[in-house]
Parts: structure tokens; sequence; C-alpha cells
């Protein structure tokens, strides 16, 4: 492949041999080349297509990457290949993009004095504990390597790009609206059975969890569960009548909030695991 534009002496422009543009990153793969140049193929490191990118997203790519630092690029590299070396995450490839994205504008937002309160702190330790695990690490790499002074919001928001990361469908957006909704989904929980001490490193609880966090995934998709003769629903609903009710509480939760529908069998596998649990 031959230079089309130096972005840094990390980073390079180039066509492939079908004539479309990529990104070919590598360790000082920048210096010295200039356009037209064929890049040698033992400096190429990570290959970047842009050919799924509309025209404007791709200039906003290219531009971003120009004006990030060679440091800052070594830094997000280093974290994604630490993330899927210790977790062994399965990060789809925008990722790359998005860290390069946010850090470059945390950090200018650090050096100003400027810090943002990550209000979902608490939570993403919590129920996202290998993503904020990889946002501590991220931290301190930056601070170390690029002398700043990053708080601990920002592993909080690296942790959500990481989370968000883990899937081709979701976006950041979505990924907040989660996190939040299970936040609001266990305060109301705690308030409906103030009396009962949950154990929250047991099995059970964090079984209740996984299974709230992909009850909201299906909220937030309007997805549902194939619904299923009611007879047991029934039968629950007399049986465990304050867990249903509780279970009715977060379906009228998620109509308001996700203007979605919760359908017998999303409540038949609520009221079972309040029931549990609580």
């Amino acid at each position: 492949m031959r230079v089309a534009k130096t972005l840094n002496n990390s980073l390079i422009l180039c066509l492939d041999k079908q004539g479309k543009e990529v990104i070919l990153m590598g360790k000082g793969i920048g210096f010295q080349l200039k356009k037209g140049d064929l890049v040698p193929a033992d400096k190429i490191q990570k290959i970047f297509k842009l050919d799924s990118l509309s025209d404007a997203l791709k200039k906003d790519y290219i531009k971003l990457f120009e004006d990030a630092s060679d440091d800052l690029i070594i830094c997000v590299k280093r974290i994604i290949d630490y993330a899927n070396s210790k977790f062994d995450f399965k990060l789809n490839k925008s990722l790359f993009f998005t860290l390069v994205d946010h850090l470059k504008y945390a950090i200018e937002r650090s050096q100003k004095g400027i810090v943002f309160q990550n209000r979902l702190l608490i939570e993403i330790q919590k129920y996202y504990p290998k993503e904020f695990a990889v946002g501590c690490y991220a931290i301190e790499l930056i601070n170390k390597k690029m002398n700043v002074q990053l708080p601990e919001e920002e592993a909080g928001n690296i942790a959500f790009h990481i989370v968000n990361a883990q899937s081709e469908q979701t976006n950041m957006e979505e990924t907040m609206l989660s996190v939040r909704a299970l936040k609001d989904i266990l305060t109301m929980l705690s308030y409906l059975f103030p009396e009962k001490q949950i154990d929250k490193d047991s099995m059970l609880y964090l079984r209740f969890v996984t299974h709230l966090q992909f009850f909201i995934a299906r909220m937030i998709k309007k997805e549902e569960l194939p619904e299923k003769d009611d007879f047991l629903l029934a039968s629950v609903k007399q049986r465990f009548p304050k867990d249903y009710r509780a279970a009715v509480k977060i379906k009228e939760y998620v109509q308001e909030e996700m203007d979605a529908s919760v359908n017998q069998d999303e409540l038949l596998y609520l009221t079972l695991h309040i029931s549990r649990v609580y």
C-alpha cells in the first residue's frame, strides 16, 4: 500500500489494492514517509478500514487522528490491548476511534481544570467491574504517559465505552440509559422491601442483576420474550402477591421511561427473581 497522507508518526492514510481508503497504524510508521511512498509491511500493526463510513464521518475520523498526539494514539492501543488480553472482551473496531475522540477532549478539559461529574460512577463500579478496571488502568496509564490528572470519573466514562463496544447494535445513549434504569429499579426494590438485608455478593443477587440487565436491554430495543400460557403467572401472582406488585411497579417504570410494553412472561420472570432474592 502507498501513502495517501501522513496523519502523524503512528498513523497514515493509504489506498488499498481496491483503491479504498484505510488507516494504517504502527510505531513510527509515518516517520519520513511521503505521499506515494510504499509502506513497509513490517511496520503495519493495525489496519482500520473506512469503506463502511459515510464521507462526512470519514473526514471527521481523519481530522481527529491528525489532531491527536502520538502519545494518545499509543495509550489507546495499549488500553484496548489490555482490555482484550485481561478480560477477553469481544470489542468492535469503532472503539479505537471513539476512545481517541473521548480522551482527547477529556485531557483538554483536565488541563483547563474542568471536571464533569459522573453520577453513575458507583453503579458502573458495581455492575461493570471488569470494564471499570479497564477504565482505572486507562487513567493511570494516561496520567503517567501524558503528565495529566484525569479524575476517577473518567474511569467510569471509559468503562461506558468498553460496555458499549461489546455490542454492534448498542450506542452510548442506550448504555447510559441501561445503567440508569438498573440503578432506578434496584433503588425502587430497596424501598419496596425495606426490611430485607440483601447479600449483594450472593449468586442469587448477581443472577437477578444479570436478568435485569438483559430485561432492560430487551425493553430498550422493544423486544419481548415470546408470550405463553398465563396460567403459571396467575399461580405465582397468588402465591407471591407482594413480589408480583413489585414486578408491576417495574413494568410501570419501563412503560413510562422507555415507552416499552412488558408482557406476561416478562412479569412472571421478574416476579420469580424478586421472590428468590427479596
